[in-house]
């Protein structure tokens, strides 16, 4: 009879210990699960450079203006279709002597990975000629290899909205979002370039986050503004706006 009380006092004792010992566990788990955890910390920018365009002309000592063929040799890029005034840059697409002339141009300085931020409006364009493009461009030219970020691009459509295309691979593969925004209208847009993630942003509201690392360059870019021709001629004339960029890199 003892040994029977024995062996039940015994079975009890190690149900009891696996008991706590699970609870233990459990208790170890939930606290590790817990939605109380601080979320993963979250990027911090420092800007590194702005431009309001307040002067009369473009600062050719930050910004290389194009002088030569046009988008995919469609008409001419000229430094001449730039003007600032009022605190505004302005890219003016028309015919000039039977050649649809247009305008680009690209910041000097290169960064790996950074956020860059601009407010820009485009035109209607009657004859869907051209494109308002804002973008980062590799500085090794290796593209489309080493990327290309059009991070806002209106394509030859009705400005009724906006694109993101994001350009990786030796064939030119791409990740694409439309965003339903009338690009005729002013706009805060911005993108946040991480060696993890790209993020797109449009009056500082969050729109569209690429996660997919072998389509996020890791080589230095830079920012380009261009009005680009898809045609050889258009009617009437059309414009790109930009009030200021910015430029940041992570703290």
């Amino acid at each position: 009879m003892k040994q029977r009380l024995s062996n039940v006092f015994l079975k009890t004792t190690f149900r009891l210990n696996g008991l706590i010992l699970l609870l233990a566990f459990s208790t170890l788990y939930m606290a590790g699960c817990s939605k109380d955890d601080p979320p993963p910390p979250e990027v911090k920018w420092k800007l590194v450079f702005q431009d309001d365009f307040n002067g009369s002309e473009v600062n050719q000592s930050v910004w290389g203006m194009y002088d030569g063929p046009g988008h995919a040799g469609n008409g001419l890029r000229r430094p001449e279709a730039f003007s600032v005034a009022d605190g505004i840059l302005t890219i003016t697409a028309k015919m000039i002597d039977s050649q649809l002339v247009s305008g680009g141009m690209a910041h000097k300085q290169n960064f790996t990975y950074g956020k860059f931020e601009a407010r820009v409006r485009a035109d209607e364009d009657t004859s869907f000629a051209t494109s308002a493009v804002l973008l980062t461009w590799p500085q090794s030219e290796n593209w489309p290899i080493d990327g290309e970020n059009d991070f806002y691009e209106t394509t030859t459509n009705d400005r009724r909205s906006f694109h993101t295309f994001i350009h990786y691979g030796a064939d030119n593969r791409q990740f694409h979002k439309e965003h339903n925004f009338d690009a005729m209208e002013w706009l805060t847009v911005a993108m946040e370039w991480h060696k993890d993630w790209i993020k797109i942003y449009v009056n500082d509201t969050l729109q569209w986050t690429l996660t997919e690392k072998y389509a996020i360059p890791d080589v230095p870019h830079h920012l380009c503004i261009q009005l680009d021709a898809f045609k050889k001629t258009m009617a009437g004339v059309t414009r790109m706006q930009v009030d200021w960029v910015k430029i940041y890199s992570q703290k």
